[in-house]
């Protein structure tokens, strides 16, 4: 990953600031390292030397190997904020980007890797449907509040109590019929 910086007339780039950009940029898109094969940043000073709350520019290109370029940019009052701001956004850019493309998230592969949990009420419902019913010609499987009528069909009964109907408009119940 090559790392250049370019400057308008107006920004002057010492040595020490060079090393603070190329510090930062090796610190946040470590994990791209590879993916990627430039890296360039552009500093430019928005109303040239006036002064103002967030005059100072930072444009970050990023060049993914065999991909088209991504860009974000940041305006902020110092040349380090806008600097961090603009490399936070191609951070989350290029996490999208490459996410995108078939790169599982860390928190799913924890989450694939980790043994299910069942709690001892969902132990309880998986005791309850596996029973079945008692007329050997029906094949399925009880559902967890299920009740046999005297006819031998099924009806699911459930805890609550059905909806009240409401009007949408002025919040009013259905009339009566």
């Amino acid at each position: 990953m090559t790392i250049q910086i370019n400057s308008d007339k107006t920004i002057r780039v010492t040595a020490a600031f060079s090393r603070f950009v190329k510090s930062e940029v090796a610190r946040i898109l470590a994990r791209f390292a590879d993916r990627l094969t430039r890296v360039e940043i552009h500093l430019a000073d928005v109303d040239n030397l006036k002064t103002g709350q967030s005059d100072k520019r930072c444009l970050v290109e990023v060049r993914p190997a065999g991909e088209p370029p991504i860009t974000t940019s940041a305006t902020s009052g110092t040349l380090e904020a806008a600097v961090a701001s603009a490399l936070g956004k191609m951070k989350r850019s290029l996490t999208t980007a490459f996410g995108r493309r078939g790169r599982v998230a860390a928190s799913q592969d924890k989450a694939a890797k980790a043994p299910k949990k069942t709690t001892r009420k969902k132990q309880d419902e998986t005791k309850l449907t596996s029973a079945k019913i008692s007329d050997p010609g029906v094949k399925k499987r009880v559902p967890v509040k299920a009740a046999a009528t005297e006819e031998g069909a099924v009806t699911k009964t459930s805890g609550r109590r059905p909806k009240k109907r409401i009007y949408q408009a002025r919040r009013k119940p259905w009339p009566a019929r």
